[in-house]
């Protein structure tokens, strides 16, 4: 007998699958109908939440069936109590019109989904790179900054620049940076405009900021681990979507 949600095999004598906590049904009888709400008649889509672990290997499997699902370090009912980069109420997978959706619930280190296509980015987002996390900019211009004697300060000369892609190490700390009016600027392990040569998580050319004076994009150049964005606000989710929750990879699958 083999588990209806994850496939895999089970005793006849055990209630609930081990592998991903679905109760077990012997052959031949039936699941015992649940009532499910949600605020459409149109079908919800049956999905769950995969653990991707490095390397691609696969871990726990979580089904939502329709339900709202919190995820998080201390309540929800998906939970990763070891990992202190999740927040303790960190995101929530919700149905609105059958569909799947994520939302982050003001997590200190932000829900970040796979983007599939290139994004607009706008001043102040942040997205993953391999390990690192990186911000957008537009050139800000530096206040003067005048003493007490009235003398005003003089730094080191700096030129115009449109904007910057910069590290961040902590909580408004910033690494490595470029400032730059160049409309394309690359990401990468190396012979890119901005490398990181220690990542061995980044792809050698891995994405890209496409800059216009209309618009910004940032597009993914089919790196092997894939370019992340933080969520601003609540998103539909397909299947084989990926998000990023602390340091958890989870898959989404519609079934």
């Amino acid at each position: 007998m083999n588990c209806t949600v994850c496939g895999q095999q089970l005793k006849a004598s055990h209630r609930f699958c081990g592998y991903c906590g679905e109760p077990s049904h012997p052959p031949g009888a039936s699941a015992r109908a649940e009532s499910i709400f949600h605020d459409s008649a149109t079908p919800v889509q049956r999905a769950r939440l995969r653990l991707v672990r490095g390397e691609g290997r696969e871990g726990r499997v979580f089904p939502l069936d329709g339900l709202e699902r919190t995820v998080g370090r201390e309540r929800g009912e998906i939970l990763f109590e070891g990992d202190t980069t999740v927040s303790p109420e960190h995101a929530t997978f919700y149905y609105e019109g059958g569909r799947l959706y994520v939302r982050d619930e003001g997590s200190l280190n932000g829900t970040f989904a796979r983007i599939q296509q290139a994004v607009p980015i706008n001043h102040g987002e942040i997205f993953l790179c391999g390990e690192q996390v990186l911000i957008f900019e537009h050139h800000q211009p530096h206040p003067v900054y005048i003493g007490t004697d009235a003398a005003i300060f003089c730094g080191t000369p700096v030129e115009a620049w449109g904007y910057r892609v910069a590290q961040l190490l902590g909580q408004k700390k910033v690494g490595l940076a470029l400032c730059t009016s160049d409309p394309v600027l690359t990401i990468g392990r190396e012979g890119c405009d901005l490398n990181f040569e220690q990542d061995r998580f980044i792809s050698r050319n891995h994405a890209r900021i496409e800059y216009r004076e209309d618009q910004v994009m940032l597009r993914d150049l089919d790196s092997r681990n894939g370019t992340y964005f933080r969520l601003k606000e609540p998103v539909p989710l397909s299947h084989g979507d990926q998000i990023f929750i602390g340091r958890q990879l989870l898959r989404v699958e519609l079934i």
